[in-house]
């Protein structure tokens, strides 16, 4: 196992994405924001070039990141997804229940999501952009050069590097307090939330194949990770190691609740959002409280504690609801519709209606180059 000492993760914390930052700056003293909305609109579809008016910089950015790393293993990938696309009822589940709220307990990520100032209308819209994201590579072929996996880790690499732009400039004290924005330490956990902290969920929700497959799903995770712009050499390469790397992360970043009402909010507004998910007749049945059981089961007490998540005793039935319900369910649509073909159409489908609530429709990256860009993203 990998020991991810101080030494390293201060490091890690002073960079964020060269390349992609070098275009940001070129694309603010050079370009039109119309003009880069335009360019990244047309990046759509995996068959579809750069439109003949792209600024330069993008350009370059573009064909500079358009390929895999080498050796990438496409079978592993393929095993990885055919995980996620098996247990996606469950693998959002753990999304928003596990990943995101862990991540919340950090002041490094929470004051990046306050700075645009929408915490408790919008910031679901952030949530159901992981779930477009894994939408998109998760599809056969996504891994291919210039595939859907690729444009998406492009979009993401200049929405960060715009999000740093904004920081930096608007908000000095930012880097003052916790170093360089959205830094490679940042990305790394971030990645780590959406695959192994996915993998322990689906353990507790007693998911099919999830031992068997679950270095492969971080496999997925880590390459895609890659093309996000991590370093590979800063990329955990097990769940053993991205496991040691998380435990680091939360012994440096992590605060109690008190000390980060901005984690705290954020994780009630998701927690709304999973509340509001539920069918009506469900909450007025008193089934409400779900989410917040959930939560708290799966990130345990120390965890949500520090998000403000408390158990409530006397919740027996519903606790025990909560983790058997999704593998009942899985169980019933598998005897009813056993085609694995026809389970990765409804499991996409449940992904797509829920970014659909909030988007109305596919997730629109764009570049934030001011604090209003920022705020139109929340």
């Amino acid at each position: 196992m990998r020991a991810w000492d101080e030494e390293e993760l201060n490091r890690m914390r002073d960079v964020g994405d060269p390349l992609a930052d070098e275009t940001v700056a070129e694309l603010v003293a050079h370009s039109g924001e119309d003009q880069i909305d335009r360019a990244f609109a047309h990046m759509r579809r995996t068959d579809m070039d750069l439109p003949k008016d792209a600024p330069a910089p993008l350009r370059r950015f573009v064909e500079a990141t358009a390929r895999v790393p080498a050796g990438t293993d496409a079978a592993r990938i393929k095993r990885g997804a055919e995980l996620f696309l098996d247990n996606a009822t469950l693998a959002a589940l753990a999304l928003l229940a596990k990943s995101l709220p862990a991540g919340y307990a950090s002041p490094r990520l929470t004051q990046i999501l306050h700075f645009t100032g929408n915490l408790e209308r919008h910031p679901y819209r952030r949530v159901l952009g992981v779930l477009q994201m894994l939408v998109n590579i998760t599809q056969d072929g996504a891994f291919r050069d210039s595939g859907l996996a690729i444009v998406t880790g492009q979009k993401l690499r200049l929405l960060h590097a715009g999000v740093r732009h904004v920081v930096r400039n608007s908000f000095p004290a930012y880097a003052a307090r916790f170093g360089t924005p959205i830094c490679q330490e940042d990305l790394v956990y971030t990645i780590v939330t959406f695959s192994h902290h996915v993998i322990e969920a689906l353990g507790a929700f007693r998911a099919p194949r999830y031992a068997a497959l679950a270095e492969d799903y971080f496999y997925l995770w880590r390459v895609y990770g890659e093309l996000q712009g991590i370093r590979p050499e800063w990329m955990p390469q097990s769940l053993e190691d991205a496991g040691a790397f998380s435990d680091a992360y939360a012994r440096r970043n992590f605060v109690e609740a008190k000390d980060n009402p901005e984690g705290v909010e954020l994780t009630q507004a998701d927690l709304r959002m999973m509340r509001e998910l539920l069918p009506r007749w469900l909450r007025a049945l008193g089934f409400g409280a779900l989410p917040k059981l959930m939560m708290a089961r799966l990130l345990g007490p120390e965890a949500a504690a520090r998000v403000g998540v408390r158990r409530h005793p006397g919740h027996y039935f519903l606790e025990w609801l909560l983790l058997e319900a999704p593998i009942l369910w899985r169980k019933l649509w598998k005897h009813l519709a056993p085609s694995h073909a026809a389970h990765d159409a409804v499991s996409r489908l449940f992904f797509e209606a829920l970014i659909a609530r909030a988007w109305k429709g596919e997730v629109f990256y764009t570049v934030p180059l001011t604090r209003q860009d920022l705020q139109k993203l929340a």
